[in-house]
């Protein structure tokens, strides 16, 4: 009597469980068959050619084939095929202590539009199948194994080993270490060029830079590569004058050739010795690879504001770029990249790839909408004059008690201190910004941050509407685009 119990028992259980998996299928199908695919997540092929990232052991470096890891979106398609697209090899500079907060987005941005780039670290690595070249490998021994700066490097290598987070080293040497990257990266890609068809241009980028596919294709077109060519937002530092590396660097291949020309004729390990020794005293690579330049004959040509090193929130929107294409935002976010790169998007289905957008396009864009109000918790930026209570001013700030009276009484409210900025010129002053005790004032317009989560004090900010828009109003229709610094 028990074993027929149990049997029934068993055969009920066994139905119960075969009804509910048919009702599963059933669910899934509908799913698939009925329901759209909202899913964020499209799996993608992994990349064609992904060797090894290089080390000093390892054989043939190899160029990263964007091909193959394209989405399927039409504008990915199209932008990696525009004329003149397959003459650029890009080199994207990073740190292993960030590469993965801030490699993704590019992957999924930028280098869909890019046929041919390099990604080059401190440290040799494979992201999604992507090498990442160890830029600092090919410096000698003599450095790598007992020089200060290399510090950081011996001790991501023993992260890597160990399965550590390299994250955690963020901050840690890193500056010190990235200018040894410069000119060893740069021979690497002038090398694999030999041995790519139709490479012209070299476009030198980091992980915190934005750029515009299709400004920089079209600025290219108005050169020749055959001529030396070294262009970038100009920097000074002693008696040299260099291109910043992070707002972008650009090479003519005529540039390339004369490097490796000059290298081979002294001999490689001769001439590593010697930029060693130059690197061992410099304080910057970017500044290191302009020497190496002028040592060829090649002299920086200055390109801002096409090439510059601010962000959209941080750049003061004047005459200088309205009618410029903007070509590389520096210190951006990967959110930014991300926007920036839509903004791109939106703009080449509108208006093809042979019209550049300019500064003022993305200001209309990102920025216009924002400042027709007061703003609170928000710094914009404002410097140009600065009334300081009594009570806070340091030695180095006005004498408070030499200002003029509604100079003093800014410093009261909010109301009191965009007073202050209407009593000034047209010019003087188109925005300000107040927290108590302080009210500064800004002749050049700028949007500024967020401080709700800092510490310390808070800030409202304005701007004089009336004073931005006869400014928009007197460069309104750029009949020329200036393709020039």
């Amino acid at each position: 009597m028990a074993s027929s119990s149990y049997m029934t028992c068993n055969r009920a259980t066994t139905a119960r469980l075969s009804i509910l998996f048919l009702l599963l299928v059933g669910l899934f199908l509908f799913r698939d068959l009925w329901l759209p695919d909202n899913s964020s997540y499209k799996p993608r092929p992994p990349p064609l050619q992904a060797t090894s990232p290089d080390t000093k052991h390892a054989g043939t470096l190899q160029v990263h084939n964007s091909t193959a890891t394209k989405s399927a979106a039409s504008f990915s398609q199209a932008c990696a095929s525009v004329p003149g697209a397959d003459k650029v090899l890009v080199l994207l500079k990073t740190g292993a202590t960030e590469l993965y907060q801030k490699l993704p987005t590019h992957v999924v941005t930028t280098f869909t539009c890019v046929p041919h780039y390099m990604v080059f670290s401190d440290l040799a690595q494979t992201f999604a199948g992507l090498p990442i070249h160890d830029a600092v490998a090919p410096v000698s021994s003599h450095f790598r194994e007992h020089h200060g700066d290399f510090e950081l490097y011996r001790k991501l290598q023993q992260y890597q080993r160990e399965g550590q987070d390299m994250s955690n080293l963020k901050g840690d040497g890193g500056w010190n270490l990235d200018k040894w990257k410069f000119l060893p990266m740069l021979f690497k890609a002038f090398e694999r060029a030999e041995k790519l068809d139709g490479i012209e241009w070299f476009f030198l980028m980091e992980a915190d830079t934005s750029v515009s596919w299709t400004n920089l294709l079209q600025w290219l077109k108005t050169m020749d590569p055959k001529e030396p060519h070294y262009l970038g937002a100009q920097n000074v530092i002693g008696d040299t004058t260099f291109a910043h590396g992070g707002s972008g660097v650009i090479l003519s291949r005529r540039t390339a050739d004369l490097m490796l020309q000059r290298r081979d004729s002294m001999g490689k390990s001769a001439y590593d010795e010697k930029w060693e020794e130059e690197t061992s005293t410099s304080c910057c690579g970017d500044e290191i690879i302009a020497r190496a330049f002028k040592d060829v004959g090649v002299e920086l040509t200055p390109a801002w504001p096409l090439i510059q090193g601010e962000t959209v929130n941080s750049i003061d929107w004047t005459e200088n770029h309205w009618c410029t294409p903007a070509i590389t935002w520096h210190h951006v976010s990967p959110l930014e990249v991300d926007l920036l790169f839509q903004f791109q998007n939106d703009w080449v289905e509108a208006h093809g790839w042979t019209e550049p957008y300019l500064y003022h396009h993305v200001f209309d864009h990102f920025i216009a909408r924002h400042v027709a109000v007061n703003r609170t918790k928000w710094n914009n930026i404002s410097k140009d004059q600065k009334f300081i209570s009594a009570s806070l001013a340091q030695a180095e700030d006005r004498d408070f008690y030499a200002l003029e009276e509604y100079e003093r009484a800014s410093v009261e409210s909010a109301e009191a201190c965009a007073e202050a900025c209407g009593r000034k010129g047209e010019w003087e002053c188109l925005q300000w910004m107040f927290t108590p005790g302080r009210c500064y004032l800004g002749k050049d317009l700028r949007f500024g941050r967020s401080d709700e989560r800092e510490g310390g004090e808070h800030w409202v900010s304005g701007w004089v509407r009336e004073r931005l828009e006869r400014f928009e109003e007197r460069f309104a229709g750029c009949k020329k685009v200036r393709w020039h610094g």
